[in-house]
């Protein structure tokens, strides 16, 4: 039998499945987010936490640019670095006024004491905000800009990523900022060691020098009047003499002493509001405080909020509207309330509050949340006196005692 030859045809493999190709476009972008965030975390410096937060969420699917806002010695935000170099002023404006807005609405009353999360801001779709808050301090903001309007980031995943990017990126900037506290709180330390030190080595020698000298000329002195008598003009100037010498050598001691001794720290106000003051104090305009009669005083967490957060609006107000010369902050504790004062010498307005600002109202909010009250006095010209007076105990605390 004759073998029947077969026709053998050729096989066509089907290729394999381009699985990245099928997959979501952003998760690559989010497998690079997930090993990028520890970079973040292992800078140094603020400088290269800005760097490579930015330039981790440019990753992002339909990112064009990216910004980081942070406060700067006036209290505005400005562009701390931004991928690509320029990003236009439009966007920086309207981000910065959206993330104020935003910082103040989670001061209100029954707000979530987490601070505001990730959002797109209104009316511009194409512009995604990251809040960068560590417990009650907003250290920037992130900002993601679309690309031909659509909404960056627009998938869940990277919308978890962009919020994982802002949480690790405040704690390296508030762990970088504390690093640089505790160096500056150390050499502090260390200088006020080497000032004690040189201060009971000046003593010493003055003890041992000119102390010593000085009680020496009034024995010599003794023994001068002892030798001329009583009778002799000239013993009554080594009299006089000799007292001088005695008052000399009582100064001397007590000057000694005072360089042996370590002198206290002054009492002052909480440090939350010195902080606070710190920062805003070079954008106030002749910046004036008098925290003297509350120096000491122990406020409950909740009252102590309640005034910072009235502190930082009354004075951002002054800043922003009232054109003032000086402004004075005056914080003063009347009976069981503290008396919170800010006054200007602005351009002042007439009403209850000026038109389109918020800003009173979110004060008054504040102090009666804390069962206190809101005062405003202003016409134009004349400046703006606000005063918001809040008890020393929470009404939790009141409520608590009552029951």
């Amino acid at each position: 039998m004759r073998a029947i030859a077969r026709e053998e045809r050729p096989v066509t493999v089907a290729p394999a499945p381009q699985r990245a190709a099928q997959a979501n476009p952003g998760q690559s972008a989010v497998d690079a987010v997930a090993s990028g965030l520890a970079a973040i975390a292992a800078e140094r410096t603020l400088a290269g936490v800005y760097r490579a937060t930015c330039g981790l969420a440019a990753r992002l699917s339909g990112v064009s640019g990216v910004a980081l806002l942070r406060p700067g010695d006036r209290g505005f935000f400005g562009v701390a670095h931004a991928i690509p170099e320029k990003v236009p002023e439009t966007f920086v404006s309207i981000a910065s006024a959206s993330l104020h807005q935003r910082w103040i609405a989670a001061h209100a009353p029954a707000a979530p004491t987490t601070g505001p999360g990730l959002y797109v801001v209104e009316d511009r779709p194409e512009l995604l905000i990251v809040p960068l808050v560590r417990g009650d301090s907003l250290l920037g903001g992130l900002v993601l800009v679309g690309r031909d309007g659509p909404t960056p980031a627009a998938t869940a995943a990277e919308r978890l990523s962009v919020g994982a990017i802002g949480v690790v990126a405040a704690q390296a900037m508030e762990g970088i900022v504390q690093r640089q506290r505790l160096e500056l709180s150390i050499s502090r330390v260390e200088h006020d060691s080497e000032l004690t030190t040189a201060r009971k080595a000046i003593s010493r020698e003055l003890h041992d020098g000119p102390t010593q000298d000085l009680a020496l000329a009034g024995l010599t002195l003794d023994r001068l009047v002892l030798s001329l008598g009583e009778d002799q003009a000239i013993s009554a100037d080594a009299r006089q003499a000799r007292d001088l010498i005695d008052r000399a050598v009582l100064g001397m001691r007590k000057a000694i002493g005072k360089l042996r001794s370590s002198q206290p720290p002054a009492p002052s106000i909480t440090g939350p509001l010195r902080e606070l003051l710190a920062e805003m104090a070079p954008a106030a305009p002749g910046l004036e405080v008098n925290f003297q009669e509350v120096s000491g005083v122990q406020l409950a967490p909740e009252v102590e909020r309640a005034m910072i957060g009235i502190v930082r609006e009354a004075l951002h107000n002054v800043r922003k509207h009232a054109d003032a010369e000086s402004v004075r902050l005056e914080v003063r504790r009347v009976e069981d309330a503290v008396e919170i004062a800010v006054i200007d010498d602005g351009v002042g307005f007439e009403g209850p509050s000026p038109t389109g600002h918020f800003g009173l109202e979110q004060i008054r909010e504040l102090a009666e949340e804390m069962g206190g009250r809101l005062e405003t006095r202003s016409a134009h010209g004349a400046g703006t006196s606000v005063k918001a007076w809040i008890p020393l105990a929470s009404p939790a605390a009141s409520q608590r005692r009552r029951a």
